[in-house]
């Protein structure tokens, strides 16, 4: 599923409600004879805190003491460290905060990304989250001092009346605390996670085509083929012109018959597919995982007929060799190969009328493989939830939680009212009658 947008809020901290990580003004203490050596406690936390300024950088550190004694000898033991540390050129700050924690995530991801364990997408996503929500209210502190009660708190105020966050989207923001705090126990700066928060999961059924629908969008995507739409801003500035074009026709019948997503799209090439012509007649797909799933994929008989008239147009064209794509072989930028593919798919449903689901949902690219799968819910004949869950590179879990939800009685009628066969109906007759003679 896309994942959605989010925009900082714009203000975290009630008026009226002071900030937990700020000092106490009245234990504010100064070591004396240690220059801007600060010990302070503050409401967050139980225990004593200790700053320093040097060279115009402030240094802050968890005591781990609750006592003022001890907290003003374990102050002086840091003013040491911090002196020791400048004298050899180390940085003055240890590897135990989130900021450093969270930067080292991220440079571990953005490796994982060159080495195409991870997708670059996901990767700008929590950079940006990083910086306009996690930095901003854990950036002060230690890793060590982030409990249940700190995390409970950030969620707690992070979907407000301007910025109303989805369940999911919150869930989201725990994840990636999760995958910081899991690094930083990783690294040995804690040796294990604090509790989080429950928030309840809310499935949302994914937006389909009904064959009523499918019917629809295919006729019009097949008619207004070469149609070209002036795309505006809402302030009705003009945009773009956006071309819907027959390669668009194929990907629609294609990603039906294949249940691919959308990013499979991008990294699809032709050396990926074998066309298997049999007794049962498909295309095998052994493209790279995506989402953590490699299995191969095999399609249904429709699209090794779309493939077929795909690769005739291409070779025409001068592509169609093993390391092409299959759609958008000219466009060696797969990001934007796909965000052209999807503009033009966005216009088309705007055409026929189709945008939005009956529950509201707005549909994407994502709702032709959503479609690929209740097709076969409802069409197939007793297709187990796992076989379809390896094939569509999902889970069975994931398949009964965002397709089954679509699924009533009436759609499956015929079996619902089925009947076993003559032969099992006659020998249960039989039973029946022996039964009611014995008696």
């Amino acid at each position: 599923m896309t994942q959605r947008s989010e925009t900082p809020p714009k203000s975290r901290e009630s008026a009226t409600k002071p900030d937990r990580t700020l000092p106490i003004p009245g234990t504010l203490h100064k070591v004396s004879g240690y220059g801007t050596l600060t010990i302070y406690k503050m409401a967050a936390s139980p225990y004593w805190y200790v700053r320093f300024y040097e060279d115009g950088k402030i240094v802050r550190r968890s005591l781990k003491v609750a006592e003022k004694s001890a907290a003003i000898k374990a102050a002086k033991q840091v003013f040491v460290e911090l002196k020791h540390r400048k004298m050899n050129s180390l940085p003055l700050n240890k590897s135990s905060g989130f900021e450093v924690c969270a930067r080292g995530l991220q440079k571990e991801n953005e490796a994982r990304v060159e080495r195409g364990d991870l997708s670059e997408t996901k990767v700008k996503f929590d950079a940006a989250r990083l910086e306009s929500d996690l930095m901003p209210y854990f950036g002060k502190y230690e890793v060590a001092d982030i409990n249940y009660a700190v995390i409970s708190s950030y969620i707690n105020g992070l979907s407000t009346k301007d910025r109303p966050l989805s369940v999911n989207s919150l869930k989201i923001h725990l994840s990636h605390i999760k995958t910081i705090l899991k690094h930083a126990q990783r690294v040995g700066v804690i040796t294990s996670l604090p509790a989080f928060p429950k928030l309840k999961t809310v499935d949302t059924a994914r937006p389909w085509f009904n064959a009523a629908e499918y019917g629809k969008l295919h006729a019009t995507c097949r008619a207004k083929i070469g149609h070209i739409v002036k795309v505006q801003a809402k302030d009705g500035r003009f945009l773009r012109n956006v071309t819907i074009t027959d390669e668009l026709y194929d990907l629609v019948i294609f990603m039906t018959n294949s249940f691919v997503r959308p990013t499979d799209i991008k990294v699809l090439k032709h050396k990926h597919v074998a066309v298997i012509r049999g007794k049962a007649t498909y295309l095998r797909l052994t493209h790279p995982p995506t989402k953590g799933h490699g299995g191969p994929v095999v399609t249904m008989e429709m699209a090794v007929e779309v493939y077929d008239r795909l690769l005739t147009r291409q070779k025409a064209n001068g592509f169609g060799r093993d390391e092409d794509y299959l759609f958008m072989p000219d466009q060696q930028n797969r990001d934007y190969a796909l965000r052209a593919l999807s503009r033009q798919f966005d216009q088309l449903l705007k055409l026929a009328a189709l945008k939005e689901a009956s529950n509201g949902e707005a549909r994407t690219l994502y709702s032709l493989r959503h479609t690929a799968i209740m097709n076969r819910l409802i069409k197939g004949d007793n297709v187990s939830l796992l076989t379809l869950a390896r094939n569509a590179r999902t889970s069975a879990e994931m398949i009964d939680r965002f397709y089954a939800k679509h699924l009533t009685a009436e759609m499956n009628i015929s079996e619902l009212q089925s009947i076993r066969s003559g032969r099992e109906k006659g020998a249960k007759s039989d039973a029946e009658g022996k039964a009611g003679r014995k008696k």
